[in-house]
């Protein structure tokens, strides 16, 4: 009788868990929390794509009936009083999700298909993991799509042992190639009846989210994490209450409505909400406290319940006025409104962390648009490692104003617009027809950010190949004895280029740096061309000289640089040859015997 009153007394003292699930597209994130729910929202998700961030409360009794067996089987008793998963759109969603001094997520279950390993949306989920300092678990996803498994409801331990040798060897296989995948991002991992110390080494727990194969495993992992690692951190603090914006969205009766998950505290219907927004903190009351019913998604919940106070970790909903400017990702605290001094420390509480969303801009560079807060911040850190200026970076769809704002951008490369999980208003789209600026939406950064730099190499090399077009390029040529098709006006002669690349315009001079006219054309076999390169021998048009009187047959030449070619050939030395180099070596040493300040221009 003690033991299950001081078990009971645990459960009052501590919260429950919150639980991200992360993971790429169609890795079965939502498949398995249906079966966790009994639910089918996979089926109702647009494209079968999770598009917008959810939560579950699952409570204990629940978690004890899938996992009956093989609590028997450890021997092990659950002291948290639940989980509470968030459902996730992907890694920037997850990022969102930020509290004071850290991120909201306790633990997280990183989802990977068995068929496809680590791929780009388990990458940015594992990076995030990793910076955030977050624990994790990985859900080996579809293991009964391996031919010949043979997978049924329960433990996976169970089942395993159950398998043919064959097929134990292939998923034990299947799990050393994850092992290194993960190894190169910095982690540890091995199946998780293997693992000692989760302190040290990650988990992997087989699952199928389909049949509900390892259910019970994952489960018991992460409770096990929760009441072993992580007691300090779910101690509840019952004095005010603190959550997170999920989501902001119009609900009929209702109007703008908050999902909020709240993770710390006690939330009262009479208490005064102070929530982040795009100005300043909003200072609102609650105009209906609605919890969804448990086992039931926040997303699509239809019938909630109204309720006068609610204990963390919970995922509600709040309808409130003033709410309007409120995005995704935002604090939001509860204090007692007749207590001013409460309210302006909750004030400056949320202004603070606030703060901590503001991003270094520079004066020129490209403009960033992100669906959230935790999304915008996590885009903005890739494009600081890789020191992408940003101009202009902000919350909600591309609009107008950011179209004309990079129009307006002298480098062609900063005439740009990234949109990571949003898009554009019809003024904004209608304008980005019109202009001639690069748009780039996706909801993956890296492709993001991939795209962008695609884009700027594109265009490095249009411009490079331009500057090259309308510059004289280094070249020695010789005149060929018995090859002058006329003498003057201009000189036709037949050149072998000794080396480098001699363009049609290119000026000439002789060893003594005297100046020998200008390429007027170039042809090979009767054909106009614009260049010829080391070993062409072409007939070249040549204005300003007679061939016997400033030059000879056999001679040989080169190409007269001014000091911007020289210049603009030093900064893209590697666009050259080494021939070109080597020619450029003694075009040099030939002018600075005539003028040693000819580089300055």
């Amino acid at each position: 009788m003690e033991d299950a009153e001081q078990q009971q007394d645990t459960k009052q003292r501590i919260r429950q868990p919150i639980i991200s699930v992360l993971g790429h597209v169609d890795a079965g994130k939502t498949t398995l929390l249906d079966h966790i729910r009994g639910s089918v929202l996979a089926e109702k998700e647009s494209g079968g794509i999770t598009q917008m961030i959810g939560s579950t409360s699952v409570p204990i009794d629940k978690i004890e009936e899938l996992s009956g067996d093989l609590l028997e089987e450890l021997g092990t008793e659950l002291q948290i009083p639940g989980l509470l998963f968030i459902d996730t759109p992907g890694h920037a969603a997850f990022a969102s999700l930020r509290k004071r001094g850290g991120s909201l997520s306790d633990i997280a279950v990183v989802v990977v298909d068995v068929s496809n390993g680590v791929q780009p949306q388990t990458r940015e989920a594992i990076d995030i993991l990793k910076e955030s300092g977050t624990p994790f678990v990985v859900a080996l996803n579809k293991i009964d799509t391996m031919r010949g498994w043979k997978s049924s409801e329960g433990s996976f331990l169970l089942n395993y042992r159950n398998q043919g040798e064959r097929l134990q060897k292939q998923l034990d296989e299947t799990i050393y190639e994850l092992m290194a995948e993960f190894s190169d991002l910095g982690f540890t991992v091995d199946r998780y009846d293997r693992v000692d110390d989760f302190t040290d080494k990650i988990g992997v727990v087989p699952i199928s989210a389909e049949t509900g194969e390892g259910i019970p495993d994952l489960l018991m992992v992460i409770s096990g994490l929760a009441q072993r690692y992580l007691s300090d951190r779910l101690e509840m603090h019952p004095e005010g209450a603190e959550g997170t914006v999920l989501e902001v969205n119009e609900v009929k009766g209702f109007g703008t409505t908050l999902d909020v998950i709240l993770y710390n505290g006690v939330l009262h219907k009479t208490d005064t909400l102070v929530i982040g927004s795009r100005q300043e903190p909003v200072v609102t009351s609650i105009k209906a406290l609605l919890e969804p019913s448990p086992l039931s998604e926040i997303r699509t919940e239809r019938d909630f319940q109204s309720i006068e106070a609610v204990t963390a970790a919970a995922g509600i909903k709040i309808a409130a006025p003033g709410i309007d400017d409120v995005t995704a990702g935002v604090p939001v605290r509860a204090v007692d409104g007749s207590d001013e001094d409460a309210v302006q420390e909750a004030v400056e509480e949320v202004a603070a962390e606030l703060e901590a969303f503001e991003f270094p801009t520079a004066t020129s560079g490209i403009i960033v648009r992100a669906d959230s807060l935790g999304s915008l911040e996590a885009v903005m850190d890739v494009l600081q490692e890789k020191d992408i200026p940003v101009k202009h970076a902000e919350v909600g769809q591309v609009t107008k104003k950011d179209v004309i704002e990079a129009t307006q951008e002298e480098e062609r490369k900063h005439q740009t617009v990234l949109a990571f999980n949003t898009g554009a208003t019809d003024t904004a789209a209608q304008q980005l027809e019109n202009t001639d600026i690069t748009y780039i939406q996706s909801d993956i950064i890296y492709d993001l950010v991939d795209r962008y730099e695609e884009m700027v190499q594109e265009l490095e090399v249009q411009q490079r190949e331009a500057v090259m077009q309308n510059i004289t390029r280094p070249a020695k040529i010789r005149l060929m004895p018995d090859h002058v098709f006329r003498s003057s006006d201009p000189a036709v002669v037949g050149v072998e280029i000794l080396d480098g690349v001699l363009n049609t315009g290119s000026a000439l001079m002789d060893g003594n740096g005297e100046k020998r006219g200008r390429v007027k054309s170039i042809q090979e076999e009767g054909d106009s061309i614009d260049s010829a390169t080391k070993g062409d021998e072409v007939a070249v048009s040549i204005t300003s000289i007679t061939i016997g009187r400033q030059v000879e047959e056999g001679d040989e030449l080169y190409t007269d640089l001014s000091s911007k070619d020289y210049r603009i050939i030093r900064r893209m030395e590697d666009a050259f040859t080494a021939g070109e180099l080597q020619v450029l070596e003694d075009i040099v040493e030939i002018k600075d015997k005539q003028d040693p300040r000819w580089k300055l221009g």
